[in-house]
């Protein structure tokens, strides 16, 4: 066993603390990984069963990675390093908490939409404190059901923030930008191309001449096409995959998650073949639920469909592991909870540590 004892600031507002890090003692760092248990004004202590001699890397959390600890000035606080001990106690304190991995840019305006939309940005951590590192970007539609539960559908969000963190800090993928461009009240005609309605390419040079353009402008991206992703669930799924189609030259990898590919008699499996050059550069993650469809008959056939899909995709493209991925979830259900569930593997597949 090892003690580990934390005094934290503002203890009359303070509610739970955690200690997480390496090892499944701290919850393979999980945000709320071994809880601590208050022991005195402001003094908390958790025993923590490491039965022999290892170097751990670690951190104290409110349990939201948004609530991680800071350093003294401030900052964002870089991993603690020790050698833990068995039967040693170890005392620490933490000096504020708070760590800004979200940033919003509301109301962001454009020449070819009507409607706002927010642009909310996950930087990883690490961001802050090397000013010199470029990070691979992952474009995602609907974004405001990405990270926040008042912002979400039904209030039940991704949580691509805490999942990201998780996979980074295990080295699980690369430290990732996650922007999430949040949807329009046109947001079936944004995401559903079809035949007399240019909204879908309207909405495509949105992201390719506007959003990404600012965000290579405020953020310190690897520009490329190999470094960037879009992705999306249902019909973000869809549009996702058409845009890498459309822009092989800037979307490299495409995450499709649940993707309506019933849409318009299926045309996107139609015409798949169209224009086959794209999947020679493009990296696909492609996914479905064993338990969408609202009766057993629609979820038979949301399968069949997907897997036609999967099948045409993986004999089109190089036949390389690395570059197609296809799951069938079993149990996995047509909304946000089971998205997020999955993203920790995509992130796995799209960008490997």
């Amino acid at each position: 066993m090892i003690e580990f004892v934390v005094r934290v600031p503002d203890p009359e507002s303070q509610g739970p603390v955690f200690l997480t890090g390496d090892g499944p003692e701290l919850g393979q760092w999980h945000s709320r990984g071994a809880m601590m248990h208050a022991v005195g004004h402001g003094l908390y202590h958790a025993l923590i069963p490491i039965s022999e001699a290892r170097p751990i890397r670690f951190l104290f959390t409110r349990g939201h990675w948004r609530q991680t600890e800071r350093n003294a000035n401030g900052n964002e606080m870089p991993a603690r390093e020790l050698r833990a001990e068995p039967g040693s106690r170890i005392e620490l304190a933490v000096a504020g908490w708070g760590r800004e991995s979200i940033r919003y840019h509301p109301n962001f305006s454009s020449r070819f939409l009507p409607h706002h939309r927010g642009l909310n940005v996950y930087v990883p951590p690490g961001y802050d404190r090397d000013p010199y590192r470029r990070y691979p970007v992952i474009y995602m539609h609907d974004g405001q059901n990405l990270f926040d539960a008042h912002a979400a559908f039904a209030g039940n969000p991704w949580r691509c923030d805490e999942v990201a963190e998780q996979a980074i800090r295990r080295w699980e993928c690369e430290p990732v930008l996650i922007v999430g461009i949040a949807n329009s009240p046109d947001r079936l005609r944004e995401y559903a191309p079809r035949d007399g309605d240019d909204f879908a390419n309207r909405y495509g040079r949105l992201l390719v001449e506007e959003v990404k353009p600012f965000i290579d402008a405020n953020y310190r991206t690897h520009p490329g096409a190999d470094s960037t992703a879009v992705g999306g669930a249902s019909m973000g799924g869809l549009i996702s995959l058409y845009l890498c189609k459309w822009y092989p030259n800037v979307f490299g990898r495409c995450i499709a998650m649940s993707p309506s590919i019933w849409w318009e008699r299926e045309r996107f499996i139609e015409t798949l073949r169209d224009f086959p050059e794209w999947l020679e550069r493009c990296k696909i993650w492609l996914d479905i639920g064993g338990r969408e469809g609202g009766s057993y008959e629609g979820m038979t056939a949301t399968l069949d469909r997907t897997r036609r899909l999967g099948a045409l995709l993986r004999s089109a493209m190089p036949q390389r592991s690395d570059v197609f991925h296809y799951v069938e979830d079993a149990e996995g259900r047509h909304n946000e909870t089971d998205w997020g569930r999955r993203f920790a593997d995509v992130l796995r597949f799209m960008f490997p540590g």
